[in-house]
């Protein structure tokens, strides 16, 4: 589950910042891209730390 969390964590936080660096280039500035990729790596950067959280008791109770 901590592997999966991870890697869609950074799928999600790729794709995210991708959005964001692409409106700053855009000519169409729209406020839905602009909030929907902050809400996009902000989502990613609480799926990557649920996963370090889930390793660090995975092992603690190892």
């Amino acid at each position: 589950m901590s592997k999966f969390l991870l890697t869609f964590g950074v799928i999600v936080f790729l794709c995210s910042l991708y959005l964001f660096v692409a409106f700053f280039f855009s000519t169409d500035r729209e406020a839905a891209i602009f909030y929907g990729s902050i809400f996009g790596m902000l989502n990613a950067s609480i799926a990557i730390a649920v996963s370090e959280i889930l390793d660090k008791v995975k092992k603690a109770k190892s």
